[in-house]
């Protein structure tokens, strides 16, 4: 074959292999734009949703079933994600959760909040509810704007340095997650006042445990009962991962899957006092 033809053909293939990778790679989803909310009255972060007002969510996905509030005073930034789909809801519990705040402050690294996943499924009960046991973990790794690097602290350490977080599942099937912070922790120069942009990020850290455990079985596997939950993984589903309660849909099924990270991102504009 001719040296030029066989380059020729090479070429060609390397271009289709990528227009292949970039078509099948997920879309980021762009980032939502939206006023920031001004509270006057202490918000706490214990993972409910009564001490925020009834106002619209300046974030909503419809794919991910995912909104999200934010609202600031002159002293703190809040910030309450309601997650109804269980396969996202799984990823950031399970999988571990990131929450990221970016100033744009020159020089300075985005102020980042991360949390180490859990995998709570261990009951025998034979058909739970998909949301059973969220807890935030014991510690938490928190990145400063002008930290030399990330810093691992307890859930009482960080209170004290102005850092409250919540999680709960008020109905097992909805993960609500929290998050109060001082400002002081978040800006270093820049002042905090009221037009400043910030950007937000609420993203998962990667895939479920479930899921990889699905990919990795244990080597005992043929000496595990053939019916019955497993060690490990969610109770009252099958080799599939699928949940089995009757009368009820595939859970697994219907949300995205959960090898495409999830991730929420917002521009918001901090507000001034209300008048």
């Amino acid at each position: 074959m001719d040296k030029k033809i066989f380059l020729k053909k090479i070429t060609a293939l390397a271009a289709a292999f990528l227009m292949i990778g970039c078509a099948g790679a997920p879309k980021p989803k762009p980032v939502q734009t939206a006023p920031g909310k001004w509270h006057n009255r202490p918000i706490n972060a214990d993972g409910s949703k009564q001490d925020w007002p009834g106002s619209a969510p300046q974030y909503q996905d419809s794919e991910t079933d995912t909104k999200i509030w934010i609202s600031n005073n002159a002293d703190h930034l809040c910030l309450l994600a309601e997650v109804k789909d269980p396969g996202i809801a799984h990823q950031l519990t399970q999988g571990g959760l990131i929450l990221s705040v970016e100033t744009k402050e020159k020089g300075a690294k985005p102020f980042s909040i991360r949390l180490k996943g859990h995998v709570p499924f261990k009951s025998r009960d034979k058909h739970p509810a998909p949301m059973r046991g969220v807890k935030l973990p014991d510690k938490l790794t928190v990145t400063y704007p002008f930290s030399s690097g990330p810093i691992t602290m307890s859930m009482k350490e960080a209170r004290i340095t102005g850092i409250a977080l919540g999680m709960a599942d008020p109905d097992r099937h909805t993960l609500i997650f929290e998050a109060v912070i001082s400002l002081g922790a978040i800006f270093f120069d820049l002042p905090r006042i009221a037009d400043t942009k910030i950007n937000i990020a609420l993203a998962a850290k990667g895939r479920t445990s479930a899921l990889k455990q699905r990919k990795n079985p244990a080597p005992d596997k043929a000496n595990r009962p053939k019916e019955g939950p497993r060690e490990g993984k969610f109770p009252g589903q099958g080799a599939s991962g699928t949940h089995r309660g009757p009368g009820k849909t595939d859970d697994m099924k219907r949300t995205n899957p959960s090898n495409e990270p999830f991730r929420a991102d917002i521009e918001i504009t901090l507000a001034g006092p209300s008048k």
